[in-house]
């Protein structure tokens, strides 16, 4: 009788032991972004709310082959485009991949953009390609915020 008891609260610290290290592992897993999560970005992108919600675009900010240090500078890009009434029509997912050694070359292959990549770019970092009627964009995605993900960088149209 004795053992029995003994063994029910080892088995259950077992289980608790084994569903902990299952949580953790899940919270340090690297982040991949979602095809839903990509496409509701675009729309808000299209309707020009990016500077509505604020640390969606944090600097530095990767833009085609440059880097925006300054928050003024990353707002006032979102803003223009807006004005210009730009879109990303048609937007089709195409693929995402976690951030690599050499993917800084998808946006320029400089030494100031192997930097950039290097420095402010991380295991939840995924580079997402998505083609639209304008052309192929490049997108640099990390966790959402406010429902979104996270735009660390933007490249395109490229053909």
């Amino acid at each position: 009788m004795i053992t029995h008891f003994k063994q029910k609260p080892f088995a259950a610290l077992v289980a608790l032991t084994a569903l902990s290290l299952s949580l953790v592992a899940c919270a340090s897993a690297p982040y991949t972004q979602k095809e839903s999560g990509v496409l509701g970005l675009v729309d808000l992108i299209n309707e020009g709310g990016v500077t509505e919600i604020e640390g969606l675009t944090p600097t530095p900010f990767a833009l085609d082959t440059e880097t925006l240090y300054l928050d003024s500078d990353v707002a006032t890009f979102w803003t223009n485009l807006k004005a210009a009434s730009f879109k990303m029509s048609g937007a089709q997912f195409v693929k995402t991949e976690r951030v690599g050694t050499e993917t800084y070359k998808a946006f320029a292959d400089s030494f100031d953009m192997k930097n950039f990549f290097a420095k402010y770019t991380g295991k939840d970092t995924s580079i997402v390609t998505v083609d639209t009627k304008e052309g192929r964009f490049y997108l640099l995605l990390e966790r959402k915020i406010k429902g979104y993900p996270k735009v660390r960088g933007l490249k395109g149209p490229v053909q």
